[in-house]
């Protein structure tokens, strides 16, 4: 017997027997299709759903982890074939109903099949052709069966996945030469990224913080669902409404970009979200990581987070973990960074996916707000497409009217709110208003600052460069080196390597960094080896993007603040405060000490006026102590004998997690008592001896 899960309309315990369909399990209306397999080289191999290609390879032994070394490079070719899936289903499966429907969602470019024995002789037939990762398929197989599957025979569900890269140069192709069925061969033109023609997840291909896994599969689920007469979907209840409000209205600065809260303003306290893997599926693991991420977002004061458009339309496991901790969520369309196609085909599928989204996230809460799209005004104003592509006027009428289209006021996005989110939340076209390069990027709207970091400014300018809300800003740091060796081989323990070049992904990483380590604390990065690199990396990132918070804190004009970013998708040098494996870096650390209610804005403000490099450094004297308390949890109390800077405490072996302080400083006389709180709450800590570095011991060496 096939061994599946399955769900009804009343609770029933399962003690992990494989289910035949008696009489008394009739009245279940769905079965989830997990029972999957996938070729090749000509053998089949157990597939798991949800999930894809590359963790299926994986789970077989048939490629290396991609994240270790420079895997990454070595697994390319997975996304360069296609992949086939399939799975067993019986008629049998719905007796006592009238119609069964096929249900999937997750999946994209591929063909789905049903193959079955007609009367004796072999039958198929192309079912679905899903070209959209975010919207949920369904078709129905009732006729099939009745009239193609004999009652006991077996049937098989095919899915033929297509490679991705080669599907967005197909549409492109198609998109350049035609519009609504007649030729365009004087409209032809180039868009700046291809992967604007594929509706799948575009970190997926590659970002400045991530790697290039472009991955196929079933990422979200497949079922099977039942019903006699008309589908009756169970009818979601409206959604209790936070009393969240925007206020956009203009003033005698420019704009205003100012969230309200029962009618009283509410200074936004966050960051961006992107997801948590590069394989973005709703497994254990991953469930664990949203609990650890959120929580922590939480214990640092967080109000808000931004669901960043180049990632996925979060699982409901994320909506229900904000709710329930009360975080508001600013919530893009998935559209980043690109101009997109604007033929009949492709805005019909962007209205489908607006419209399956919306209603599918409406129903929590949290949800405070709606945005179009992330930088793609900021990018069609001052990117220098034009520039490169040489778009004619014609040419350029017709990419605007795709933009008003699809993210406009009144164009598709806009209308799939008004039409399916019951509370009428706010929707706003694009973010930023106005790119940094603009006077109105402090005066109008939201504002993305990258003047700081890509522009290689100091970290003074957040200070001029403060505007109405703060959607995106950052710096960027290394793990500490307890993570490092878990992707990079030992003989590899250098900034410079193959490996650490592969796991920073900014062309200009390595150097932004040098750069302003050498401006605030007077170190030259080829002075030190790589753990002190990756520790002066994280201080150097709480500095300069701590700044930033403090300067939008104490800015009257500015109601919100989101730092990029909060999380890493795999493990690498990024702007991130929590890494991959969900340890806090002192960025995370220095945002729960500004975000606090109580913050003391005077010694924060002191406490900038001194560079790091201008201190007094003595040599470095205290003493650590640990113990475990009744319930088994470990305590560390660093009593100072001389002034120390920047304490960072950890445990050997090292544990996954955070401390409730870190990266403090002590007065001589001075002591803190700190509590690991491991990322694995079942974490064993009985055995560990814990740890201690300051600063000062760099500099002391340095003298």
């Amino acid at each position: 017997m096939r061994r599946i899960a399955l769900s009804t309309l009343m609770p029933v315990i399962f003690l992990g027997m494989s289910l035949a369909f008696s009489s008394c399990q009739k009245r279940a209306d769905r079965v989830e299709l997990t029972d999957w397999q996938f070729e090749y080289e000509g053998q089949w191999y157990p597939a798991t759903v949800p999930g894809c290609i590359h963790t299926d390879l994986m789970a077989n032994g048939l490629i290396p982890d991609p994240f270790y070394d420079t895997n990454e490079d070595s697994v390319q070719w997975v996304a360069d074939r296609a992949w086939v899936y399939r799975t067993t289903i019986t008629r049998d499966m719905w007796a006592g109903f009238e119609h069964c429907d096929l249900v999937l969602d997750g999946i994209t470019y591929c063909d789905v099949t049903f193959k079955g024995t007609s009367h004796g002789a072999p039958y198929h037939s192309i079912l679905i052709t899903p070209e959209n990762m975010f919207r949920e398929y369904r078709v129905c197989l009732s006729d099939v069966f009745a009239n193609i599957i004999e009652p006991g025979d077996e049937a098989v569900i095919e899915i033929t996945f297509y490679p991705i890269e080669k599907n967005n140069e197909d549409h492109f192709a198609k998109e350049v030469c035609e519009e609504d069925g007649y030729p365009w061969p004087d409209m032809e033109y180039d868009l700046p990224d291809h992967r604007a023609m594929t509706r799948m997840a575009p970190y997926m291909l590659g970002w400045d913080w991530g790697p290039k896994l472009s991955t196929v599969g079933i990422l979200g689920s497949a079922k099977l669902q039942f019903y006699n007469g008309e589908l009756q979907e169970p009818t979601a209840p409206e959604p209790k409404s936070w009393n969240v409000t925007l206020c956009q209205e203009a003033d005698s600065i420019g704009q205003s970009f100012t969230f309200y809260h029962d009618g009283k303003p509410i200074f936004i306290k966050g960051a961006n979200w992107i997801p948590v893997h590069s394989f973005p599926i709703l497994d254990s693991a991953n469930r664990a990581r949203y609990r650890l991420l959120l929580c922590s977002a939480k214990e640092a004061g967080f109000n808000m987070l931004r669901v960043w458009g180049g990632g996925i339309y979060e699982h409901d496991y994320f909506f229900d973990l904000c709710d329930s901790l009360g975080l508001m969520v600013w919530m893009d369309f998935n559209f980043s960074c690109a101009l997109y196609p604007s033929d009949s085909s492709f805005l019909n599928n962007v209205k489908a996916e607006a419209e399956y989204q919306v209603r599918r996230i409406a129903r929590h809460p949290c949800v405070v707000l709606w945005c179009g799209n992330n930088e793609v005004k900021n990018g069609w104003e001052d990117w220098g497409w034009q520039g490169v592509y040489n778009w004619t006027p014609e040419q350029r009428a017709r990419l605007q009217h795709g933009i008003d289209t699809i993210f406009g006021e009144d164009g598709i996005l806009a209308q799939a709110v008004s039409d399916c989110d019951p509370l009428h939340r706010p929707y706003i076209t694009t973010s930023p208003l106005y790119g940094w390069g603009h006077p109105e990027c402090v005066t109008h709207g939201d504002s993305h600052y990258w003047g700081v970091w890509w522009g290689e400014e100091p970290f003074e300018k957040y200070k001029e460069k403060t505007g109405r809300f703060m959607s995106e800003y950052g710096f960027q740091s290394y793990p500490m080196i307890s993570t490092i060796r878990r992707f990079c081989p030992e003989d590899e323990l250098y900034t410079d390597s193959p490996t650490m070049r592969n796991h920073q992904k900014h062309g200009r990483g390595v150097q932004i960094i040098d750069k302003a380590m050498q401006q605030y604390y007077d170190f030259d990065s080829k002075w030190l080896n790589l753990e002190d690199y990756a520790y002066v990396s994280q201080l150097l990132q709480a500095w300069g993007t701590g700044y930033g918070i403090l300067c939008h804190l104490t800015n009257p004009r500015c109601a919100g603040t989101l730092y990029w970013q909060l999380n890493d998708c795999w493990p690498v040098a990024s702007w991130s405060s929590i890494d991959h494996y969900g340890n806090w870096k002192a960025l995370h650390y220095r945002a729960q000490a500004l975000f606090a209610d109580n913050v003391d804005i005077d010694f924060w403000q002191q406490y900038y006026k001194v560079y790091p490099k201008n201190r007094k450094y003595p040599d470095p004297k205290y003493k650590i102590s640990q113990a475990w308390q009744s319930d088994g949890s470990l305590v560390v109390t660093v009593k100072a004998e001389s002034d120390l800077y920047d304490v960072y405490i950890d445990t050997e072996p090292h544990i996954d997690g955070h401390f409730t302080r870190n990266f403090f400083d002590l007065k001589a006389g001075e002591k803190v008592t700190t509590k690991l709180i491991p990322a694995d709450p079942h974490a064993d800590v009985s055995g560990v001896t814990v740890k201690a570095r300051t600063l000062n011991e760099l500099y002391f060496y340095k003298r």
